[in-house]
């Protein structure tokens, strides 16, 4: 059986439902973010999703045990702090 496909805007990779810190965008963290056109929710809603078992930064698809997420664009906050860790890291 296929897996449901669900945009996901204003996201973000956090490594736990309980972690206030960013992750990388890699297997066992997890997105947050707002869920749209999902089967089970008649309006975008908050969600965090299972852990990540694939990204596929090509396609912009993460999987997760039950849906494959199309990455929208991603929250501001998250994006700076990509910013900052690939500007230390050159």
């Amino acid at each position: 059986m296929p897996k449901t496909t669900v945009t996901i805007e204003d996201w973000a990779v956090v490594q736990s439902v309980n972690s206030q810190s960013f992750g990388e965008l890699c297997p066992s963290n997890r997105l947050m973010g707002y869920a749209l056109r999902h089967p089970h929710f008649t309006r975008s809603i908050l969600v965090f999703t299972s852990p990540i078992l694939d990204v596929d930064l090509d396609q912009g698809l993460v999987e997760t045990a039950n849906t494959v997420y199309r990455l929208g664009e991603a929250n501001s906050e998250y994006k700076s702090w990509v910013n900052k860790r690939r500007a230390a890291a050159a």
